[in-house]
Parts: C-alpha cells; structure tokens; sequence
C-alpha cells in the first residue's frame, strides 16, 4: 500500500480538514499536522490521535510556523 504526505488542519471552531499547502492563508489560526498515510481519512483519524497525545503530555500544539511531521511506520 502506497502513503502520500497529507496536510491536516484542526480549525479554531473544532472542525478538521485535510489537502492544501502548509503554507495556505487559511490554515494561519489552525494546528496544523503532516502526515504519510494512504489515504485522507486514515491522516486525519492519526492527527487526531497525535494531538490527544501531545494534550494529554501538557505539549504544545503544533501551528502553521512549526507543524507536526509524522512518517508511516515501514515493516519489516
């Protein structure tokens, strides 16, 4: 299976998004993620378990200035 490296966005009113440019003027209020997953969906269920984890470790959320970056584990 093939992973692609998606932008994912949560929204100051709670709602998330994914595709675009980091970079985009309408992610500048957002937390914003990067994440290789194969598909949209899949990018979005694993920023949303990224962000209950840095939450639960009293960590910063990441912003359009310095997203998260996460890489698709490879099996061996």
């Amino acid at each position: 299976m093939t992973t692609q490296l998606w932008t994912v966005v949560k929204f100051p009113n709670g709602s998330w998004s994914y595709g675009g440019p980091v970079l985009s003027p309408e992610y500048a209020d957002c937390e914003v993620y990067c994440i290789e997953a194969p598909g949209p969906k899949t990018a979005v269920k694993k920023a949303q378990t990224i962000r209950a984890r840095l939450k639960r470790q009293g960590k910063p959320m990441p912003t359009q200035a310095k997203p998260h970056y996460a890489r698709a584990k490879v099996a061996v």
